[in-house]
C-alpha cells in the first residue's frame, strides 16, 4: 500500500506538497508541471486514500476537517525550516489518516472571525499567540492542540520539544570540558494577536534554561536576546567579542542565529572550536555545510505536526475531554564546533 512518503520520494516533492495536491488546496502555489508529475505517481503506485481510512473508521460516518492557524508568514516560514517542517508534518498525517485541512490561516489577519473555527472539527495552532487569542479560540472549538507551545494551559492540548533539557544537556557538556566563560545569543518570542504583534515578550525556554543553569553552577551569565535574523547573530556575537571578558563558549538559540555568530567570530580571527566553541538549536540542513560544521539540537518537528492530528484523531475517537500535554525528545547532533561528541 502506498504511502504519502511514497509518493513525495518517487515524484522529487516533499509529503506537505503531496498532501496538498490530493487535498485540492487552492490556496497552495505550485507549478501545473508538478502537480502533473505527482498525480502521475498517484497513478503508477495506485495510490487510494480510502485504503488509509481504518485508521478513523471508529468516527462518525462523515469526514473529519481541520483548521490551521499560524503566526508566521510565509517568508518566516521559509527562513526558519523549523516551523515549515511542522507545517509538513500536520499535512502529511492528516493526509495519511484522510483527515481535510480545511483552511491554512495566517496572521495577522485583522479579518478573521473567531466563530469561524466552530465550523471545523479540530484546530492546530502554530507558533505563539496571545492568552487572549487562545482563549478566544478555545470558546468556539474545544478541540485545540498548540504546537511549540512552552507555557502552561489546562485547557486545551499541548505539543513541544525538550528543548530546556537540552540546553542543560549541552551546557553540562560544556561545563565538563572545562568553560566556565560561557555566553548565549536568544531569540525574542513575539506574542501573534489578529491585527499583529502585541508588544509583549515570552522569554524563550532556552534562555531561562541558561539563566537558570548559570545561577546554579554560580557562573556570571552574558545573555543578548535578539531578533532571529542572521544579522541580529551577528550583531550579537560582535557585542560580545567587543566586551571586556570574551567566552569561551557560545550558545545560540538557532542555526540562523549562529550563522552570523560564525561570521563575527572569524573575523575577529578566532577559531572555532579552539578558541571559542559553539552550540546551536534547530539542526537545519546548513549546520552540517558550514566550516566548520555546526554543532546543533535536532528537534523532532515533522513528528511535532503530526502528533497535533493525531492528539485531535484521540479526542474524536475516544471523546477525550482531558487536555494532553506531549513532550517530544531532542538530540544534540555533535559536530566540529564542539570539542564533545557526547
Amino acid at each position: 500500500m502506498a504511502s504519502i512518503r511514497d509518493i513525495a520520494k518517487e515524484a522529487g516533492v516533499s509529503p506537505a506538497t503531496v498532501s496538498r495536491v490530493l487535498n485540492q488546496d487552492k490556496k497552495f502555489s505550485v507549478r501545473s508541471t508538478t502537480r502533473e508529475r505527482v498525480m502521475e505517481v498517484v497513478r503508477k503506485l495506485h495510490y487510494d486514500p480510502r485504503e488509509h481510512r481504518e485508521m478513523v473508521q471508529s468516527l462518525p460516518h462523515r469526514d473529519r476537517e481541520l483548521i490551521v492557524l499560524c503566526s508566521l508568514t510565509s517568508s518566516q516560514e521559509t527562513r526558519d525550516l523549523y516551523f515549515a517542517t511542522i507545517d509538513e508534518g500536520i499535512h502529511e498525517e492528516a493526509a495519511t489518516l484522510a483527515i481535510k485541512i480545511g483552511a491554512f490561516v495566517r496572521f495577522p489577519n485583522p479579518d478573521f472571525d473567531y466563530q469561524t473555527v466552530g465550523k471545523f472539527d479540530g484546530v492546530i495552532i502554530i507558533g505563539t499567540f496571545s492568552e487572549r487569542f487562545l482563549n478566544s479560540v478555545y470558546s468556539c472549538n474545544r478541540n485545540l492542540v498548540v504546537v511549540d507551545e512552552y507555557r502552561y494551559f489546562d485547557q486545551f492540548d499541548l505539543v513541544r520539544n525538550n528543548y530546556h533539557a537540552e540546553t542543560e544537556r549541552a551546557l553540562n557538556m560544556l561545563y565538563r570540558q572545562g568553560h566556565r566563560q560561557i555566553a548565549f545569543i536568544g531569540g525574542a518570542i513575539n506574542q501573534m494577536e489578529k491585527t499583529g504583534i502585541t508588544g509583549e515578550q515570552i522569554t524563550d525556554i532556552r534562555t531561562t534554561a541558561y539563566l537558570n543553569w548559570m545561577q546554579i553552577h554560580h557562573l556570571r551569565s552574558k545573555n543578548l536576546t535578539t531578533d532571529w535574523s542572521t544579522h541580529e547573530g551577528y550583531q550579537a556575537m560582535e557585542e560580545i567579542l567587543n566586551s571586556n571578558t570574551i567566552p569561551t563558549a557560545v550558545v545560540v538559540a538557532s542555526d540562523q542565529l549562529a550563522i552570523g555568530a560564525y561570521r563575527s567570530i572569524q573575523l575577529h580571527h578566532l577559531v572555532i572550536p579552539e578558541d571559542i566553541e559553539v552550540v546551536s538549536f534547530n539542526d537545519s540542513q546548513v549546520a552540517s555545510y558550514l566550516v566548520p560544521s555546526l554543532s546543533s539540537v535536532h528537534a523532532p518537528s515533522s513528528e511535532m505536526g503530526r502528533a497535533a492530528v493525531r492528539l485531535l484523531l484521540d479526542r474524536w475517537r475516544n471523546r477525550r475531554t482531558v487536555p494532553w500535554q506531549v513532550v517530544l525528545p531532542s538530540k544534540l547532533m555533535a559536530r566540529e564546533s564542539t570539542v564533545s561528541n557526547n
